[in-house]
This record gives structure tokens, sequence and C-alpha cells, in this order.
């Protein structure tokens, strides 16, 4: 584990680095009653990995929740037009993957 210190002279941000260390010792404390013969790394993968899991929006990266706006639907795909190497011709859109 390592010690983060927040911006310097930055009330706010020391204020939430020390809440999210609180937060992952709260974990490490409940998996400690429950789980048996972890390696600590592992212990703290598991705490690391348990909030992302549980906030996570379904379908959306990270990326993709913090960027797109709630109104804008996600479900149409971008399409993209291409030229063609060997042919040197643009392609007609195609879906992009």
């Amino acid at each position: 584990i390592e010690h983060l210190t927040g911006i310097p002279h930055s009330p706010t941000g020391q204020a939430g680095i020390e809440r999210a260390h609180c937060t992952l010792k709260e974990m490490l404390q409940r998996q400690k009653r429950g789980s048996t013969g972890l390696t600590p790394q592992e212990c703290l993968n598991k705490a690391l990995y348990i909030p992302n899991f549980l906030n996570r929006i379904v379908n959306l990266s990270p990326a993709q929740c913090h960027f797109i706006p709630a109104h804008v639907s996600t479900d149409r795909k971008a399409e993209v037009i291409f030229k063609d190497p060997t042919s040197r011709e643009w392609q007609s859109p195609y879906p992009l993957i």
C-alpha cells in the first residue's frame, strides 16, 4: 500500500484521499472476518475490485460514463468510411467496432 498525499495546501483534496483510505481500511476489515488463507496482495486486490464492480454502470466503460451525457443514446454505433488500399476507392460507411 502506497501512502498518497493530496494537493499541497488543499484541505478538500486531502479530505478526499483520507476518505478513500478510510473506505479501503473498512473493506479490508470486512474481508478479514470472512476470508482466510488469502495473501495481503490478494486481499488488497479484492478490496479494490469490489467497490469498482458494485458502482459500475452496465455496458459502459468508465470513460463513457464520464464523458457521455445521460440523455445521449449509446445504442447506435458510429459509422466510419475508409479508403481501400488495393482499389484506392472510398468504401461506404461501416459500423465502428
